[in-house]
């Protein structure tokens, strides 16, 4: 199975543990992934607020570099994931934007189109991928742990696709394919206060740290996330002894690939200490 990967800023640099992570999964489960060429930022956040035209631009050329191959995108970026999926929808209902986006892109040689496919690598685990192929490929069950799925707020949103409500469960049911016991708290899509803590560093630990507390109350040993960056603010709210992985890293281990690979030893909180691993720094 062939797919275009679209990385995203994060992934070649804060989330790198995640990319290198998924990357290894995918190869395992005999998917091929195929790096976008001349991606670029995806628009979010920043450029949104300041012109939305700019941004809007700026997702539509990731998908008119895609459109070239006529292959579905995955992305493990929520932000990007949104970014993407926002366009594409809006493109749909609003012609004038679409012709606009395209007018600019013509300049490349591009053309964008609304009928691209847009996964987030956690929905294309669950459901293009499918749990019976990641079951069927585990050699290392995660028994008896207790897993809190933390999903952050971007894969809930207006703009996401498959599991978007309120009471979202593709974690879970990774969670359970894996071997290991999901547990239940109540802000499992609350924002962990994201760019905030670059800005607003007091509110952003607030948030962090109301989800860490909910989850310690759940007497979970492990917190595993869809987002690069929720497990990196994670990790900075408090010093504390629970670890917190990406899903890329959670699957890799459960396949029984290398640690080292999965960046398990670049974590700031040792991770996975019931289970036998040699980490290394390959």
């Amino acid at each position: 199975m062939k797919y275009i990967y679209y990385p995203g800023c994060s992934q070649k640099s804060s989330a790198i543990s995640y990319e290198r992570s998924f990357l290894a999964v995918c190869k395992v489960l005999g998917i091929e992934l195929i790096e976008l060429e001349d991606w670029n930022c995806c628009g979010t956040t920043i450029a949104i607020s300041v012109n939305k035209m700019v941004s809007s631009f700026l997702a539509a050329r990731n998908l008119g570099l895609a459109n070239q191959y006529k292959l579905p995108v995955v992305t493990p970026c929520p932000s990007c994931y949104v970014s993407l999926r926002r366009i594409l929808k809006e493109s749909k209902e609003n012609k004038t934007q679409f012709d606009r986006v395209n007018e600019l892109m013509a300049e490349e040689n591009l053309a964008f189109s609304t009928d691209t496919e847009v996964y987030h690598s956690l929905e294309f685990l669950v459901s293009v991928v499918g749990l019976d192929t990641i079951a069927n490929k585990v050699r290392n069950p995660l028994s008896g742990y207790r897993i809190a799925p933390y999903y952050g707020c971007q894969l809930v949103s207006p703009y996401a696709n498959g599991n978007k409500s309120e009471d979202p469960q593709h974690l879970e049911k990774l969670i359970k394919v894996l071997g290991a016991l999901p547990v239940n708290f109540p802000f499992r899509t609350l924002c962990c206060g994201g760019s905030l803590m670059f800005t607003l560093k007091v509110q952003a630990k607030k948030l962090s740290s109301m989800i860490l507390d909910s989850i310690q109350r759940t007497n979970a040993n492990l917190i595993v996330t869809p987002c690069g960056l929720c497990q990196l603010n994670l990790e900075m709210a408090r010093n504390r002894s629970l670890p917190i992985i990406n899903i890329g890293q959670m699957v890799g281990l459960a396949l029984g690939l290398d640690p080292g690979k999965l960046y398990m030893n670049k974590m700031k909180i040792p991770a996975m200490q019931g289970i036998p691993l040699n980490i290394n720094e390959n």
